[in-house]
């Protein structure tokens, strides 16, 4: 009776470090490269009370003009100036991207995101410079969170924004982008790290 209790509290222990471990696990609080492609996905689904804008985007565009653009995550939960605010993750399929504030972004893994100092923010300004020498269309996708800086995935919220732009000397009717909300692989990749270490306790608690 002694060794069947000892397991159940082994395997409700873990059980528990799992479930309260993953969302410290899956936050990325210092940026987020590619696997942040699917969308903030490891602090919930996306949420209508958030917004995600980038103001300044021309109807049209221009070879080798720059715009200055800016990122700007707009909803709950209440910005706090002395706790992290949110985090973003930009790809942009053309063109040269420079941001205001070096020391608070960074590129990563053909993309753009915040850094750690980067958070105690929801506004990012950065400069976009087009091509010289194509007339393609441009997609800028932005993934946006909105964070409590509670140190956990609960309370957070984030969503959305894409545009496809056209040049001005081929105007088109573009279909804008649509997200697809299927199970990304940051998902994947924590379900199956968190489902290894559940089992490992299992095997070691059965022995």
């Amino acid at each position: 009776m002694g060794g069947q209790r000892q397991r159940s509290v082994v395997f409700g222990t873990a059980l528990l470090f799992l479930i309260l471990g993953a969302p410290s696990f899956s936050s990325m609080p210092a940026g987020v490269g590619e696997l942040g492609d699917d969308g903030c996905t490891c602090h919930g689904g996306d949420s209508a009370s958030v917004s995600i804008y980038v103001l300044g985007l021309p109807d049209v565009y221009a070879s080798n003009m720059s715009y200055n653009l800016s990122i700007v995550i707009d909803g709950p939960p209440q910005a706090d100036a002395n706790r992290h605010q949110g985090g973003f993750r930009l790809t942009v399929t053309s063109g040269l991207v420079v941001f205001e504030n070096l020391t608070n972004t960074q590129s990563l893994e053909d993309g753009w995101t915040h850094q750690f100092s980067g958070t105690y923010q929801r506004i990012w300004n950065f400069t976009w410079t087009s091509s010289n020498d194509s007339l393609d269309p441009v997609d800028f996708i932005v993934h946006g969170n909105a964070v409590n800086g509670n140190g956990q995935s609960s309370g957070d919220a984030w969503n959305s924004f894409g545009a496809a732009i056209a040049h001005q000397d081929a105007p088109q009717d573009l279909q804008q982008p649509v997200f697809d909300r299927d199970i990304g692989a940051l998902d994947w990749t924590v379900f199956a790290a968190g489902l290894t270490a559940l089992l490992f306790f299992l095997v070691r608690t059965v022995r």
